[in-house]
């Protein structure tokens, strides 16, 4: 009965582990399971290379939309604003936002994110250092795993890392 037990305990562990597939990026990495995927481009806003822009999501049924999505920013720090003053600048673009908080290494809000990709309430995090800037935007209305997802993140630089306060 015992090695049924521990029998059972390795196939399970062995499913869970296999849900997830850790995909790297420039910057950072994540595990992302069934059914997600990510995209990245570098330079996005204006060339600079110091720009990216990572979206992993979750896509519907459909294939035409989302049913979660983490869109991140990493940009330059021209203004060498602190993560508070760059959060308080960003809530009121967003609908309904609360007043941002600290929380771990970020300061977060909750707000209703004018996005044509995917209209849905989230989460913003948001992290500097003197040279980056990191805005984090979590949609997921049905819970379906960006909060483990954005967890996994791991940064592939040192910056990277220290964005996420690694």
């Amino acid at each position: 009965m015992r090695r049924l037990t521990v029998i059972t305990l390795l196939v399970l562990c062995l499913a869970v582990s296999a849900q997830a597939e850790t995909r790297s990026f420039t910057l950072f990495s994540a595990d992302l399971p069934q059914g997600w995927d990510g995209e990245e481009n570098m330079g996005f806003k204006s060339g600079n290379p110091d720009e990216c822009m990572l979206v992993l999501g979750l896509s519907n049924a459909k294939k035409d939309g989302y049913d979660a999505l983490i869109s991140i920013f990493v940009l330059p720090n021209d203004q060498k604003d602190d993560s508070a003053a760059v959060a308080n600048k960003l809530a009121p673009l967003q609908a309904n936002s609360s007043t941002p908080r600290p929380q771990g290494p970020f300061w977060t809000f909750n707000g209703e994110v004018r996005s044509q990709i995917f209209p849905a309430p989230g989460v913003t995090k948001v992290s500097t250092t003197p040279d980056r800037v990191f805005i984090a935007i979590l949609q997921d209305p049905d819970h379906r795993g960006a909060e483990a997802v954005f967890a996994s993140l791991k940064g592939l630089k040192p910056e990277a890392a220290k964005l996420l306060g690694q």
